[in-house]
């Protein structure tokens, strides 16, 4: 008889978890990272992007260009924003903003995605040749 109460009680412990979507306390699952292949448009165009060092992390003091596709693609993401107190996002710190439109910036100029009108030029590309004046 005790074997039959036990059953009976192990059937509605496995409903009753069945029926919730996680045990109480926990946090629910956070929704998958996007691809890499999902890098946003850089808000501003970095010229010489490739020189930008990481300022935190194991790669701190890096170059953009010194890195692989994958650690760029990882910069170029957007993060998830740091919460004060009162529960409100602190606004992004200007270096944080700089990396991350670097590293998007190479990613879509490999791509050949940025618009035409925003690709960066070099300064050599934009000096104007003083010996041959059109007037």
């Amino acid at each position: 008889m005790n074997l039959e109460l036990i059953h009976a009680e192990l059937i509605r412990i496995r409903e009753a978890l069945e029926a919730r979507p996680f045990a109480s306390g926990a946090p629910p699952a956070k929704p998958a990272a996007p691809r890499s292949d999902e890098v946003p448009m850089p808000t501003e165009i970095i010229p010489n992007a490739g020189e930008v060092q990481v300022h935190f992390g194991k790669n701190k003091g890096v170059a953009l260009s010194s890195l692989g596709d994958r650690s760029v693609a990882w910069y170029a993401q957007e993060p998830e924003p740091r919460l004060g107190n009162n529960g409100k996002p602190f606004p992004p710190r200007p270096e944080d903003v700089l990396l991350r439109n670097a590293a998007r910036t190479i990613i879509h100029q490999k791509r050949g995605t940025l618009p035409s009108a925003a690709v960066p030029t070099t300064p050599a590309a934009t000096s104007v040749n003083e010996e041959h004046v059109p007037f």
